[in-house]
């Protein structure tokens, strides 16, 4: 009789067990709310050009391979201490489309630091970035070295606003545009225009004549709803593999 009453017990738990089992099961299923997610667009992967060089003088020059505009161009100055004492650089300041990153600030005798640079090419197709960085130290005899940069920029397009600026009132249509006109030793066709954000801004693209040459209007139009600040990035494609990809900014200020 007890062996028939503890198989019965047996059963009854082993019965729990697979209901509670069950249960479990259709909660773990239930679909789980998401949090709402922003997704921001940051345009297609792009390998830097990059060089480095070394410095050992209080007075250099350096002169860049040419490069395409819109290239993201880094270089870092390999600060050599050719002295006994330890070279502290107390600032390092640049101009002229160049930006500097990070530096180091001690620099052991007979051992190398580094000036991490950036060029902005964007802006500067057609031209010669031409600068000086400035390293502010504590050598007693010669408190400032300089770095006398060069670097050609082959132009990609002609970009008439690389800045799409978008302000005024709520009361009113805000929108802008760019003309983009490819060159002769680049021609490509736009293939698309994707926004990094698109939240405050609708954009799009067209073509058109300017000055006899065939390119494109790259517009955007303001539809935020209430006074706010407008900053957002339009990745333009093309056909190019040269440049499949380059930026026309948005900014603005909406007011009521």
């Amino acid at each position: 009789m007890k062996k028939k009453l503890v198989l019965a017990g047996l059963f009854v738990l082993m019965g729990a067990l697979v209901i509670a089992w069950g249960w479990g099961s259709v909660k773990d299923a239930a679909p789980k709310k998401e949090e709402p997610r922003t997704v921001f667009y940051f345009g297609l992967p792009e390998r830097p050009v990059y060089s480095k060089s070394v410095v050992d003088s209080p007075r250099s020059r350096y002169v860049f391979d040419p490069v395409l505009q819109f290239d993201l161009v880094r270089h870092d100055f390999m600060v050599r201490n050719t002295s006994k004492q330890v070279l502290e650089l107390k600032k390092v300041k640049a101009c002229c489309g160049t930006l500097v990153e990070a530096y180091s600030d001690h620099i052991l005798p007979g051992q190398e630091g580094v000036v991490k640079t950036v060029l902005l090419t964007e802006r500067r197709g057609g031209e010669e970035i031409q600068g000086t960085i400035h390293l502010l130290t504590n050598d007693p005899v010669n408190p400032e070295w300089t770095i006398e940069i060069s670097c050609y920029v082959k132009k990609f397009a002609d970009i008439s606003e690389h800045t799409i600026m978008l302000s005024g009132s709520l009361r009113t249509s805000i929108e802008g545009s760019s003309v983009i006109i490819p060159t002769r030793e680049y021609p490509f066709r736009i293939t698309g225009v994707k926004a990094k954000k698109g939240q405050d801004i609708t954009f799009g693209y067209k073509e058109t004549m300017r000055d006899g040459k065939k390119g494109y209007l790259v517009w955007a139009k303001n539809i935020r709803k209430n006074p706010g600040v407008i900053r957002d990035t339009i990745y333009v494609q093309t056909d190019n593999p040269a440049r499949p990809e380059f930026i026309v900014r948005v900014l603005g200020k909406v007011t009521d």
